[in-house]
């Protein structure tokens, strides 16, 4: 089977679609058409970003499917839950662009965030909220830290990334402040399994992302474990935060919903 086909195939099944082969390559060529046309209206905010499509080489699939929620269906929804919610702002607005960021907003007012970006090479963070209540405060690394390869195998693991410079800045009101580190980091995102999310969702195929950090010099003893549960076609559903091997914080995000975001992020410093 042709993986780039059965991997639009299986998605477009995530969305709840049932239609012929044919049909689904019809319908997603003008999603893709319809997306394009929407970036180029945002060049202002995605400023040089590569506008072109990418594709994986032949047997590995691009893992942008798990991370980020499908364009069909961030345009006007939301994943709700508890304590926080996630709408999905991609630039450029397509599935998916050679290179870009995404906003994973934690409210409707922006308030609470995540950044990560993207290439042919890699999926980074790039940058997270500091104070909830203030939106022109947050962590930024000074390098996008990578957290998995942008093709994988498809069925398979993402190869182990290790990082070495995890240094990060500090900024208040868009300007830094204080520089820092969080050790050594180690990487690993898991074979697809089919997990129930709960919710209006239910059962999708999700990844597990496994970023450790506080590590040693020899990518050791790591102190800190977030867990993000990437869905296929909603990008991140639960997130969990242990703590010296103990469950300290969790986030579960199961119910679509109709809306959007009323703001976006007030500080291009935090995401370009």
């Amino acid at each position: 089977m042709n993986t780039i086909v059965s991997t639009l195939i299986f998605e477009c099944r995530g969305n709840r679609w049932k239609l012929p082969v044919a049909k689904s390559v019809t319908l997603l060529a003008a999603m893709l058409v319809s997306s394009a046309l929407l970036s180029s209206a945002q060049t202002h905010v995605s400023g040089t970003l590569s506008t072109q499509n990418f594709s994986c080489p032949a047997g590995q699939y691009d893992v942008m499917v798990y991370f980020a929620m499908s364009s069909q269906a961030r345009n006007n929804q939301f994943v709700h839950g508890h304590p926080n919610s996630i709408f999905t702002e991609v630039y450029p607005n397509m599935d998916f662009a050679k290179s870009g960021y995404w906003f994973w907003l934690k409210s409707p007012s922006a308030h609470g965030f995540d950044v990560k970006a993207f290439d042919s090479q890699y999926v980074y963070m790039r940058s997270t909220e500091l104070n909830w209540t203030d939106n022109t405060s947050f962590k930024r690394f000074i390098n996008d830290l990578p957290i998995a390869a942008r093709c994988v195998t498809f069925g398979g693991r993402g190869p182990r990334i290790k990082v070495r410079d995890t240094r990060f800045q500090y900024y208040a009101s868009c300007s830094p402040y204080k520089t820092k580190n969080i050790g050594t980091a180690v990487n690993d995102l898991d074979a697809p399994v089919l997990m129930d999310a709960g919710g209006n969702i239910g059962k999708l195929q999700t990844r597990v992302l496994h970023y450790q950090y506080d590590c040693d010099k020899n990518f050791g003893n790591c102190k800190d474990e977030e867990q993000f549960f990437l869905g296929n076609g909603y990008g991140l559903w639960q997130w969990k935060h242990y703590k010296n091997g103990k469950l300290r914080k969790t986030a579960l995000m199961s119910d679509m919903q109709k809306g959007i975001a009323a703001q976006m992020l007030p500080c291009p410093e935090s995401y370009k």
